[in-house]
């Protein structure tokens, strides 16, 4: 993660005994800040959040969710963490982050930023929700929903400010998914590891309004620039053209 002239990483190791975190200047490489952090292994990137005094590290973890000041390490508060290894990144919107998990377990929580020390048994935990979270493949906050892809393809759309679940429904065909979803006008896009892309009708019904093969295996999550999606397929870059003037990749 790229904090003004830091490189910030989450390190954290198999079994936990090492694990870190760290900035280093990024154009000497020299190590600003390091915190030791008793976490095991997990995937999840960490996330900046603003708030209207500070900006937050989100960090995703099996044991805790942590935030810190991104300038020194250090921590702001903690809460509950998401029990699984982590794989899928945390989402912010509307001063709350969603992390989630889905390997040995699952769980998506809600959580308000801004707190601090032990947020535990708190109202800053708005929320906590124990299915249809994914191993790979991270969530989507767009509009007034928060929206869980698992690697089947089952999708959970919760209400961000309450959890409540406003449906659940899966992919017209069984595939598998690694690719995180991505949004714009209106539309959710999802691609199967075979290639084939789902265009989902954002909001309280699960439409499955467009569906094309690219006829070749896609892994990476899609991105959007400059009015135009990019999708790395295994073998070649597909860039597709589109008006996308309030497109949104959360």
């Amino acid at each position: 993660m790229l904090y003004e002239n830091l490189v910030i990483l989450q390190c954290d190791q198999e079994y936990g005994e090492t694990s870190f975190i760290a900035a280093v200047d990024r154009k000497t490489g020299k190590e600003v800040w390091r915190v030791p952090r008793i976490h095991r292994r997990s995937w999840a990137t960490p996330l900046l959040v603003k708030t209207p005094s500070r900006t937050e590290l989100v960090t995703s973890g099996a044991e805790s969710v942590i935030s810190y000041d991104p300038a020194t390490g250090k921590e702001l508060w903690r809460a509950p963490g998401v029990v699984s290894n982590p794989i899928p990144s945390p989402v912010a919107g509307r001063d709350l982050v969603f992390v989630s998990a889905g390997s040995q377990e699952k769980r998506a929580m809600a959580i308000r930023v801004g707190g601090a020390g032990d947020l535990t048994g708190t109202t800053n935990i708005i929320w906590s929700y124990e299915k249809g979270t994914a191993y790979v493949p991270s969530p989507i906050l767009y509009g007034d929903y928060l929206y869980l892809l698992t690697d089947a393809g089952a999708i959970t759309c919760l209400e961000a400010a309450t959890g409540k679940v406003i449906y659940q429904a899966r992919l017209p065909i069984a595939a598998k998914f690694t690719a995180s979803p991505v949004a714009f006008e209106g539309k959710i896009l999802i691609m199967s590891e075979d290639g084939d892309g789902f265009i989902l009708k954002a909001g309280q019904t699960p439409d499955v309004i467009n569906a094309n093969s690219l006829g070749e295996p896609v892994y990476a999550s899609p991105a959007i620039a400059s009015g135009k999606i990019f999708i790395r397929g295994e073998t070649h870059l597909y860039c597709v053209a589109n008006s996308m003037s309030k497109a949104a990749t959360q």
